[in-house]
Order: C-alpha cells, then sequence, then structure tokens
C-alpha cells in the first residue's frame, strides 16, 4: 500500500476496501474493446443523443465503459465507485468495430473528505501499436462512515448566461439502468444500495453527461483531435432533466438540472480547426 493511502485509515464502504491491493502503478490485465453498431446505438439512445452524426465512426465516450470493465476483471469492485471527472484525448478517429487493446494502469491516490480519490490512466492502441485514445479518470471510493453532506462554500457563476442551449437528457429509471448496464455498480439501478450510500434514489453514470455532451460537439463539427475534460459537480439522479449549454466558441458545455443547478461541467481545451468536416 502507498504512502497516500496510508494517509487515510478509515475504512472504506463494503467492498471498497479491497482497493488496497491495487497501490499506484498496478498495472490492470489488458483487454479488448470494441464499438459496433448497436453498442452505440444503445448509449445513444439511453443519452438522447442523435447518433447519425458520427456516421460509421465510433463514438470515443462509449469506450470510457472499458474503464469499469477493465476494473471489474481485475477482481476490484465497482459497486460504489464514484466517477468525479473524465479527460479523454483523441488524436486519431476510431471507425465502428475497429478493435482496441485497453491498457490501463492505477495512478496517484488522493485524499478527500468523503472518501479516497483513485486515478487512472488509460490507453487504447491498435494492433498496429498507435494509440488514437488516451483517458484519465479520477473516482471517489467513499469511507464505510461518510460525514454529512455540507452546503459546498464554493461559488459557481450563472450557470447558462452567455450560453445556447444545444440539447437535453431527459432521465428515467430504465435508461440509467441500461446506460450502467456493463457497469454493474448497483448505484445507478437499486434504490435501497444509493440510499445507503447517501443518496436520495439512484444516481446516473457520469458517463451519461459525457455522452450527451460529446454528442452536442459533435453535431457542431467532427474532430480528427480532441481534448475534452469533464468534471461531474453534482449527482443527477434518475428521474431528473437536464438541459445542455454551450458557449458561443463551442469550447465550454455545461449540464442544468431541473432546478436549474449546475451538474457537470466539459472544457474543450484543444479542438483543431483544420481537418474539421461540418
Amino acid at each position: 500500500m502507498n504512502d497516500e493511502m496510508n494517509d487515510q485509515t478509515a475504512p472504506l464502504s463494503g467492498a471498497l476496501n479491497a482497493y488496497d491491493k491495487a497501490p499506484e502503478g498496478t498495472r490492470f490485465p489488458v483487454l479488448t474493446s470494441h464499438v459496433d453498431r448497436a453498442r452505440q446505438d444503445r448509449y445513444h439512445r439511453t443519452s438522447d443523443v442523435a447518433g447519425s452524426a458520427f456516421a460509421d465512426l465510433a463514438d470515443a465516450s462509449i469506450f470510457a465503459q472499458d474503464v469499469s470493465r477493465v476494473i471489474a476483471n481485475a477482481g476490484l469492485p465497482n459497486d460504489g465507485r464514484v466517477l468525479l471527472r473524465q479527460r479523454i484525448f483523441q488524436t486519431g478517429r476510431v471507425r465502428l468495430d475497429e478493435s482496441l487493446s485497453v491498457e490501463a494502469e492505477v495512478g496517484p491516490y488522493g485524499a478527500g473528505p468523503r472518501g479516497r480519490h483513485l486515478h487512472c490512466r488509460i490507453a487504447f492502441r491498435r494492433p498496429n501499436r498507435t494509440v488514437p485514445l488516451r483517458m484519465m479518470t479520477e473516482h471517489l471510493l467513499p469511507f464505510e462512515q461518510v460525514p454529512e453532506r455540507s452546503k459546498s462554500a464554493k461559488t459557481y457563476p450563472e450557470p447558462v448566461e452567455g450560453m445556447e442551449m444545444v440539447g437535453g437528457l431527459a432521465l428515467n429509471p430504465e435508461k440509467v439502468a441500461d446506460y450502467a448496464s456493463e457497469v454493474g455498480n448497483q448505484i445507478h439501478s437499486d434504490p435501497e444500495f444509493a440510499r445507503s450510500r447517501g443518496y436520495r434514489a439512484p444516481i446516473a453514470q457520469g458517463l451519461m453527461q459525457l455522452t450527451a455532451l460529446h454528442g452536442a460537439i459533435v453535431n457542431r463539427a467532427m474532430p480528427w483531435e480532441m481534448d475534452l475534460e469533464i468534471g461531474f459537480i453534482r449527482p443527477v439522479f434518475w428521474d431528473s432533466e437536464l438541459t445542455l449549454y454551450a458557449n458561443p466558441e463551442g469550447r465550454l458545455y455545461r449540464c442544468v438540472d431541473q432546478d436549474g443547478k449546475l451538474t457537470a461541467e466539459a472544457v474543450l481545451h484543444h479542438l483543431p480547426t483544420r481537418d474539421m468536416e461540418p
């Protein structure tokens, strides 16, 4: 166990203490992944994305699901783990049915008031050894005894000031459970389990917002290259209704719930204007 993990002696919730056996630098067994038409259509249907803009190209946000597959394949639990932040570096287009190997390792652990923060680094590699996709993730591994939620002192700007509406995402239990079916995390489908983790109802997988926002980006232009980072600010429940917004430059995207609260914010750090198709 590394020193950063030793700094947090409180036990984790449920089976999450198994992560003690995966210190920084642990490499997960390599898996193979591809996105076919049926898989892509299911994720787009559940996240209200009009998939026609992708044509025969794979949606990079769907490959993000393979992080959970890699973790589960290594014998580590997904139940109770919550995604806080995701970053996608895309340097080449991936076509539907194209096979990629998924190579992942554990990054540094961080400390938080509600649990440990797990960081992972992932590369998606072609048989010719080139890497069209890389990802970095940050996850919350909640403590067994979680302190009461307090109102954050952090203030956020007016969520939609100077922005235009670019889409929506109307959630329901069936869509949330279907989207998360590959993950196997009860926090997305089991009301009793969600309540035991401090949520009033099951929460939507954060990647639903990523898929919805990526769809809005692609509707503007299909990039060859992309550096997209998204942070998940508030939990989104399986009965929420979200509206998607973008700034005029198409570099800042936000999800806002039915109460006008900011739930996620995505930033395009890099999106070249060359090689883009309208």
